[in-house]
């Protein structure tokens, strides 16, 4: 099959409907022998009256539709140049089927031998995308493709696609080949064929550089060595500017020191340091200079994991080539983090038909051939994956085989210093007693994951998969593999496991009806049954996996249930008892403070951490500990940024229409306007929903893509659309508030209907001042600071809510904002501020 004709096919259709819809523009690339020999495209007719999503996503206008032929005028040729072809395509079951149906118009009856899809062939052997989008691949990969969405273009980066992957796959050692064929046979498409065809060419092949665990290889540890020569911070900063060419900045050399001189005298600082000043650089050359004078370790936490990735693999790889040392800085996770080694063992085992978990194998066995860390964040394991991955691990047992977190581990013990997130730093402090120094970055969002990582939340829905995951006597899961290995009655487990199925309704029907107490006693009954459970199956045959999944689920009951006795507990209610979820807190902040007693210092950095003109909300972490504080100002840094509060709008309501009908009317005056693009943020989905319903009335919106953000969406897949699109609105909640980096020309503006403060924990103004207004602040600011990033770049944020002109607060929000840039006024002051711009 290896050496056959792939044709690989892309189309843009006028919709979604095989049935109903048109193809607009067909694409084929011929490839055989990894080479690219032949090529053919079209524009086609049968439909020309496009929908402005179309037009935006493909850039095919009605005028290169008119003089096209129509499908059935080429129809026969296609066939020609597709017959004997594996078909194969970006999504191959979209692309075939429009096809097909196509075909069946014509009377032509088109069904290939082969059919092969390059997203299912990606996600096993690109096992580190995070996102299969052809435009995404290509990017990483360096394909060419200069229009997404155009036919031609996607037809070659698709067929340059399969070359790269054919080329991978024969290039992997053939133990690894032949399980991969032999898991691949319960796949739709053809990768088995493909994989024999392989085996059967290459022959065998050595495993270099792998080595042998269990069933399956893995990379060899990389050696490392470890020795730092003694550098100053301005010896560290000179050859950064010398080697990047990068404007020497007083500023970010003062920042350098003053972090240096706080860990070399073991004082707490905290520091407020304006967007653009280089705050990563500077604490990274006083770290760096602080370990190579005095051997001290530092350990550097974070907000985000890539964040975490992105300190050692883009700013310290700079610092490395420009000063010319191997500095050797680790990265340090939870435990969970990492690959266990066994219960991959035990995935392998499975005998599992289940197209998600065969394709989870598959991309396992690849990327450990790949990976120096075993880091699962390389993976991007996302919901049904993750759970069986999770599943598994806790099958396993705990004393399961750790090795890459202990890889991991004996790095971060011989580094310069050492880089988590926030999620994970009292972990890593535990792991690692002789760090004396922590340099917090982003430390506006350390308590909001401290608190995160305090609790562990139940659902209705995790807790029935995770159930469910035993089976019943008839399934292909952990109760049926137990029974063959026993000769007993399954009548008692099957009916202990009905049971608690039962519970699950029974404590999560409670807790919607605020019964705390029952909910508490359908816990204890359901602790029992697992009891039960677990005492008839110890000791018989095979037992361990079943029972390790059991006991896991006996813990999980037995946390909710003392969390709901100790009232150490927060719910997110519903009158759907399937939508509720019990957050446990496990500690609180006075466990907090035992941790980091040792520590000598603590440096804090953010762009954002003074509100009011204080710093006492960081009493948190610092207690009754002094601490030293650092503003670099940057009066320019919203100069280019204004702020416009309609003074027309109705108060804060989601049941006012007025208020609804306000806001719609100030998104259609920027579009009329400016022909631009634009996002709008809201508090919740409700007032969300009902602001898209009254868009659908409305003409102006009849030429722009409305993408609106649900439940079911990821604000990722959004943004990545609207960063491609032209002519779009962007309809989202919070998850936008931090992150958001908009694509786009001329000036960038964003309507926020709502200041971004939480939902209050406490009703005290205590609470208030120290909580709520600065979570809210940080929030407002990070939103502020995403509309305009460049010099340049013009920025223009709407909002809706008057309070930021009216309350006590005010100041702390508009520091920064130059009071010319603070404008209020109506609809027509709105247009003519926008004529400015």
């Amino acid at each position: 099959m290896l050496n056959e004709k792939f044709a690989v096919v892309d189309l843009e259709t006028a919709g979604n409907n095989k049935n109903k819809d048109s193809i607009i523009q067909l694409g084929i690339v011929i490839v055989q022998n990894f080479k690219v020999v032949d090529k053919y495209t079209t524009f086609l007719s049968d439909e020309t009256e496009l929908t402005p999503f179309i037009k935006e996503l493909t850039s095919i206008e009605t005028s290169m539709l008119e003089n096209a032929p129509r499908f059935k005028d080429v129809a026969h040729e296609i066939a020609a140049l597709l017959d004997g072809c594996v078909f194969t395509a970006h999504n191959v079951e979209f692309d075939y089927g429009f096809l097909q149906s196509a075909f069946r118009k014509c009377g032509i009856r088109y069904s290939p031998n082969h059919l092969l899809d390059t997203v299912e062939l990606a996600k096993i052997f690109l096992p580190t995308l995070e996102r299969l989008q052809l435009n995404e691949i290509a990017q990483t990969l360096g394909l060419r493709l200069s229009n997404a969405h155009r036919a031609d273009e996607d037809a070659l980066a698709t067929a340059e696609l399969l070359i790269h992957l054919l080329g991978k796959i024969s290039a992997l050692n053939t133990d690894t080949q032949k399980q991969l064929y032999h898991l691949s046979k319960s796949l739709k498409y053809s990768l088995s064929d493909v994989l024999f065809s392989v085996i059967a060419q290459s022959g065998e092949r050595s495993p270099l550089g792998l080595e042998h665990y269990g069933s399956f290889f893995m990379k060899q540890e990389p050696h490392m060595n470890r020795h730092l020569e003694p550098v100053t911070v301005r010896e560290l900063y000179d050859g950064y500017v010398a080697y990047s060419g990068n404007e020497y900045r007083e500023e970010q050399l003062r920042l350098a020191n003053e972090i240096f001189e706080a860990l070399e005298q073991g004082d707490n600082l905290v520091v407020e340091a304006y967007t653009g000043v280089g705050k990563t650089l500077a604490f990274l050359i006083a770290a760096v200079s602080f370990h190579s004078l005095f051997g001290r370790k530092v350990l550097v936490s974070t907000s985000k994991k890539i964040l975490q990735n992105q300190i050692l693999a883009d700013e310290l790889k700079v610092l490395e080539q420009a000063s010319g040392l191997s500095i050797g800085a680790a990265s340090l996770k939870g435990k969970e983090n990492y690959m266990n080694l066994d219960a991959f063992e035990l995935l392998l085992s499975l005998e599992e038909n289940n197209t998600e978990i065969v394709q989870l194998k598959m991309k396992l066995l690849v990327w450990l051939l790949e990976t120096d860390t075993g880091d699962l964040a390389e993976i991007h394991l996302k919901g049904p994956e993750r759970a069986y991955y999770r599943t598994a691990s806790i099958q396993a047992g705990e004393s399961s085989n750790h090795l890459f977190f202990e890889r991991a581990l004996s790095e971060a013990e011989q580094s310069a210093f050492t880089v988590t997130n926030h999620y994970f730093l009292m972990e890593c402090l535990d792991h690692l007693p002789d760090v004396a120094s922590v340099i917090v970055d982003e430390a506006h969002q350390l308590k909001r994951s401290l608190e995160e990582r305090m609790r562990t939340t139940f659902s209705y829905q995790a807790m029935k998969f995770f159930i469910g995951q035993i089976g019943t006597a008839g399934q292909e899961r952990l109760l049926t593999t137990y029974i063959n290995h026993n000769e007993m009655s399954v009548y008692l487990l099957e009916d202990i496991l009905k049971h608690l199925n039962q519970s699950i309704d029974r404590i999560f029907g409670a807790a919607a009806a605020g019964n705390m107490e029952d909910m508490r006693h359908h816990i204890e009954v359901s602790i029992h049954h697992a009891s039960i459970f677990l005492g008839t199956i110890r000791g018989t045959q095979n037992y361990q996996v079943l029972y390790n999944h059991m006991h896991h689920y006996q813990r999980m009951l037995g946390s909710l249930e003392r969390g709901i006795r100790t009232g150490s507990y927060t719910l997110d209610a519903d009158r759907n008892p399937q939508k509720i979820k019990v957050h446990i807190h496990e500690a609180d902040m006075a466990s907090l403070h035992k941790k980091t007693s040792h520590l000598a210092a603590t440096i804090m950095l953010s762009g954002t951490l003074e509100v009011n003109g204080s710093f006492d909300h960081l009493d948190y972490w610092y207690g009754e500990a002094d601490f030293k504080t650092l503003v670099i100002r940057n009066e320019a840094l919203f100069r280019q940024t204004k702020i416009f509060v309609p003074e027309d709008i109705p108060a804060y309501d989601v049941q006012d229409d007025d208020f609804i009908a306000t806001i719609v009317e100030y998104i259609a005056i920027y579009l009329s306007e400016t022909d631009q693009k634009l996002m709008v943020l809201f508090s919740n989905f409700e007032l969300l929903d009902k602001v898209y319903e009254y868009t659908e009335d409305i003409q102006t919106f009849e030429d722009y893509v409305i993408l609106r953000q649900s439940r079911a969406t990821t604000s990722e897949k959004l943004l990545a659309q609207f960063n491609q699109l032209d002519r779009c609105v962007l309809l989202g909640t919070s998850s936008f508030n931090e992150g958001i980096n908009i694509q786009s020309t001329g000036t960038k503006c964003l309507m926020l209907t709502k200041l971004p403060f939480p939902v209050p924990k406490e009703a005290d103004f205590r609470s208030f001042y120290r909580t709520d207004l600065p979570e809210a602040v940080f929030q407002f600011r990070q939103i502020a600071g995403r509309i305009h990033r460049r010099p340049e770049e013009k920025g223009l944020l709407l909002l809706f809510d008057r309070r930021i002109l009216s309350r006590r607060y005010s100041d702390a929000f508009l520091k920064y904002f130059p009071p010319e840039n603070i404008i209020e006024g109506d609809g027509e002051s709105f247009k003519a501020l926008l004529r400015d711009l």
